[in-house]
């Protein structure tokens, strides 16, 4: 994999985990599901905006 590519795909699954943390507090009745699972769905749409404008840029040489 390109290295360009890596910090995108790495904070994409990262954000996995809050997704995940959210859906337990939501299984649980636990209060902040909204917050933990809103972070999680904002931090998955930074990685992929900033991956697709990784891959638009391309190389320039």
């Amino acid at each position: 994999m390109n290295s360009k590519y890596v910090y995108p795909v790495v904070i994409f699954l990262a954000s996995f985990i809050l997704i995940i943390a959210g859906m337990a507090f939501k299984i649980q009745h636990w209060p902040g599901t909204s917050i933990i699972f809103g972070a999680g769905m904002l931090v998955q749409m930074f990685a992929v905006l900033w991956l697709i404008i990784v891959i638009l840029k391309g190389d320039k040489k």
